[in-house]
């Protein structure tokens, strides 16, 4: 057991400590280390006395973290990201080929970008296991710098200083409505339209929506925001259900082919740089470089929605 700073912590206590906060239970958290329930009830209790304070307090059946459990939690998963990536470059240089690939992207792109990538990353590459993270953009591209992802979808601008990456496809500013709305006659969409529309929103602070929002203002008209949401791709559902009209770009309204809405163009617009991502001078070995090659793929895939 590896202490730290002999303070009497091990490193193991600390890593029971992060699975018990990460899954709830002492039950979960014994599955997930490959040891005994009683073995992870043992350490948290002897690292509860080391540190002299209560770490979890029980409701219904759940461990709760407390607040001093939160802030060694939060050091302590760090840590362990940061070890975590250690070995995946350690194996990467030992010319081990890691069987696993964490991808970070907005979850509109689960919906199939990452399906239909992982799909051919399976017919050629033995992957035993695709961990995925969501998020923004600014998320995402956290997921990729702090270890949690090796690969992440994204938009430009990146910082050069820190990232590398292949480009992916460029999009343009669209409106998705649903299929009986009145704009469904028109074969694009100004702001002049939007004015009065009941809107469905996602991140104020994303670009595209700010884009369409900021034109309705130009016009003297205050949008109305009826639907906000917190998850990119989430507003749809709301859309299919005729309850509003939403901003997106080309590319994202492509990951939403299976919902019943419609999509036009929408001027004045931007041109968005998609690119697949990673850490600044990481090697690869060659199932990441076959992730990245699916991605890049399955991103320049043209089919529209509906099709």
């Amino acid at each position: 057991m590896v202490e730290i700073a002999k303070t009497g912590v091990t490193l193991r206590q600390l890593q029971i400590l992060r699975e018990v906060v990460r899954t709830g239970s002492e039950r979960a958290a014994a599955k997930a280390l490959e040891i005994t329930q009683p073995a992870v009830s043992q350490q948290i209790k002897q690292l509860e006395a080391l540190l002299g304070v209560q770490l979890f307090v029980r409701d219904k059946g759940r461990l709760l973290p407390t607040a001093q459990t939160m802030i060694l939690f939060r050091d302590a998963d760090a840590t362990f990201v940061q070890m975590e990536r250690i070995a995946k470059t350690v194996t990467s240089l030992k010319g081990i080929d890691s069987d696993t690939v964490a991808i970070a992207a907005p979850h509109v792109f689960s919906l199939k970008l990452l399906p239909d990538a992982i799909r051919k990353l399976r017919l050629s590459q033995p992957v035993a296991a695709v961990h995925l993270k969501s998020g923004t953009y600014r998320e995402v591209t956290h997921h990729v710098l702090e270890g949690r992802a090796d690969l992440g979808v994204g938009r430009l601008p990146l910082d050069e200083n820190v990232f590398d990456w292949r480009p992916a496809t460029t999009a343009t500013n669209v409106c998705i409505f649903h299929p009986e709305h009145r704009l469904a006659q028109k074969d694009m969409i100004t702001p002049e339209d939007l004015v009065g529309e009941p809107l469905v929103d996602i991140e104020p602070q994303m670009q595209s929506h700010l884009m369409s929002e900021n034109a309705i203002r130009y016009l003297g008209a205050e949008p109305h925001l009826a639907i906000q949401v917190d998850v990119i791709g989430q507003e749809v559902s709301y859309v299919a259900a005729g309850l509003g009209i939403s901003s997106s770009n080309t590319f994202a309204a492509r990951q939403v082919a299976c919902f019943n809405v419609e999509v036009r163009p929408f001027e004045p617009s931007a041109l968005y740089h998609y690119v697949v991502f990673w850490q600044k001078g990481r090697h690869f070995g060659s199932m990441l470089q076959a992730a990245i090659d699916v991605l890049v793929e399955s991103a320049q895939e043209r089919s529209e929605p509906g099709e």
